[in-house]
């Protein structure tokens, strides 16, 4: 009898298994929508999300399929008609079956099931602060229509009123925030500390040291997470996680007006290390805090290209990515920015934090003899010239 062969179909079936196990899929349910909403998802590198997948909602339906080799955070966010520029996190490894349902536009209110432990730990926290959901999602839509009408309005008055609505929005938003952050809060004293409950920890020490806001980050928070702090042990406070968080919670350790500058090592495009205060130290420094996907910083160059051309005999320009290595590198390439262009690989959490640095881009100006003069977020046209015109 001739022998049958099953190898073929042995490694076929073998082939079918792996694709499968590679495989993610997200399906999407929501109720009381209109079509056309595009929904996004972004991969995060640092601070650069670059567009992964899109798709439309149609009959209140959405969904994505595709192979992944690890477990990866995405961010979904949903553009159309009366969505919040919100992001819900998603995330994806081989094998995850994610379903989202919902009813209508506010996706903070939006339940997300998956059979991925990270996902379920991060509908823990989101289900914590949900019943503020649709209330901050209307806000946040109401605060970015209002800063659109700004571009819109006819005159100086048209504008002021728009402002002055504008932070009263901003304050209510903040309000939210601030409540929202107390009940996460409270559900993490309950948690078991992980890795993951470590990186939260840090996230939010950051908010509020770099809070966009018109309010005062509150001091029940700060205690809070202090709280939070000492149920670290000793070799995780000496972490770089850890003494981030601490650097964020326990001010004092934050660099201000008038204090020394820091010193760190860092790295340039070739990987050569270069000791920051020692080596530059003895002209004024404008430290350049930046990321690719920040559209302020991309439009300060040429401003500081002319400030460069201009200064440079007495001004070091020193640019510090707050980006991951290929997505600095990118920047570089495209933009050609001709000053000192350093790196630490560590984003925000590394000698940007020293400064406070939570949002880019962020300006640092140092004295020849090394004191801090000034810091400043944000970017407009003339502003950096305004900043350093006694140089």
């Amino acid at each position: 009898m001739k022998p049958t062969n099953y190898l073929p179909i042995i490694l076929l079936a073998f082939t079918m298994c792996t694709q499968r196990s590679n495989t993610f899929k997200i399906a999407g349910h929501i109720q009381n929508v209109p079509d056309s909403g595009i929904v996004m998802l972004h991969k995060v590198e640092g601070n650069l999300g670059r567009l992964f997948m899109k798709d439309t909602i149609r009959n209140g339906t959405f969904s994505f399929e595709g192979k992944t080799d690890s477990i990866e955070m995405l961010r979904l966010v949903v553009l159309g008609d009366k969505y919040p520029l919100k992001t819900i996190e998603i995330w994806i490894a081989p094998g995850a079956k994610t379903n989202i349902t919902g009813k209508g536009h506010f996706i903070s209110t939006w339940d997300v099931k998956s059979n991925v432990k990270e996902q379920q730990e991060e509908e823990l926290y989101r289900n914590a602060i949900k019943e503020l959901g649709a209330e901050s999602d209307s806000l946040f839509r109401l605060y970015y229509d209002k800063i659109d009408q700004i571009e819109k309005a006819d005159n100086e008055e048209e504008q002021h009123r728009l402002r002055t609505e504008i932070r009263l929005v901003r304050k209510q938003l903040d309000s939210l925030d601030f409540m929202a952050h107390r009940k996460i809060f409270e559900t993490m004293a309950k948690e078991p500390v992980a890795q993951s409950w470590i990186k939260r920890l840090a996230d939010f020490a950051g908010y509020s040291v770099g809070y966009a806001s018109v309010t005062r980050y509150p001091e029940d928070n700060i205690k809070l997470m202090q709280e939070l702090y000492n149920r670290l042990d000793e070799a995780q406070k000496q972490s770089p996680k850890g003494q981030l968080i601490y650097r964020y919670i326990f001010p004092m350790q934050i660099i201000k007006e008038g204090d020394p500058m820091a010193d760190g090592i860092l790295f340039d495009p070739e990987g050569n290390s270069h000791e920051i205060e020692q080596e530059y130290k003895g002209k004024y420094i404008l430290l350049d805090f930046w990321s690719l996907g920040c559209k302020p910083c991309i439009e300060a160059f040429p401003e500081m290209k002319e400030i460069y051309r201009e200064k440079k005999d007495r001004l070091f320009i020193i640019s510090i990515t707050t980006d991951t290595e290929n997505a600095w590198k990118e920047g570089l390439k495209k933009y050609q920015l001709p000053w000192v262009n350093l790196t630490d690989y560590l984003a925000i959490e590394g000698y940007a934090s020293l400064y406070g640095v939570r949002g880019v881009p962020y300006y640092v100006l140092i004295s020849p003899d090394g004191i801090v003069q000034k810091m400043w977020s944000g970017y407009a046209k003339g502003s950096l010239k305004e900043k350093l015109k006694e140089i």
